[in-house]
């Protein structure tokens, strides 16, 4: 009789032990599933938020060319613009740092643009540089003004294209 209630008391105590060692792995499966259900949602967010910052990056870095861009022909028109009313009633003999500037600005703007807008400025110089360094004494009205108004035509394009270079830069973004 003592036999039995020991192997009794020893069936309850192996259901027991089973059973905390059954809830231990069961605690531990749920804690364990939990910890790689949060992995998995960190890593996918890690990734979706680096996405977004390359993008970002990309957006931004595009933005800041395109402005960059934009003042460098606003600055080269405005030079050009400036040179031709300079020298409206005097030659001008390519030796001043005003001249200096204006084509370091034609070089950058050729160095940092495409062929058509590359073209356009090399039209643009083109232009200025015959009316600025012409001989204004002496000559006929007449011509003067028409190259005036050639300079005047030549900046209007080169005015079209930049326009036309930044939209399309900002129609990327």
């Amino acid at each position: 009789m003592i036999g039995s209630i020991l192997f009794i008391l020893n069936i309850f105590y192996l259901l027991r032990v089973r059973m905390e060692w059954a809830s231990v792995v069961d605690s531990a499966v749920k804690i364990g599933l939990g910890a790689l259900i949060a992995a998995v949602a960190s890593y996918l967010t890690l990734c979706k938020t680096h996405r977004h910052e390359i993008r970002r990056d990309k957006i931004l870095h595009q933005r800041q060319m395109t402005e960059r861009k934009r003042l460098l022909y606003l600055d080269f028109l405005t030079a050009s613009s400036v040179l031709t009313q300079k020298y409206r009633d005097t030659s001008c003999n390519a030796d001043g740092v005003d001249y200096f500037d204006y084509q370091r600005l034609y070089h950058d703007v050729s160095i940092s643009s495409d062929d058509e807008i590359r073209l356009g400025a090399s039209n643009v110089l083109y232009v200025v540089n015959q009316y600025i360094v012409i001989n204004k004494n002496g000559q006929e009205y007449e011509l003067l003004k028409k190259m005036k108004e050639q300079v005047n035509d030549v900046l209007g394009m080169f005015q079209l294209l930049a326009k036309q270079d930044i939209e399309s830069s900002m129609s990327v973004q």
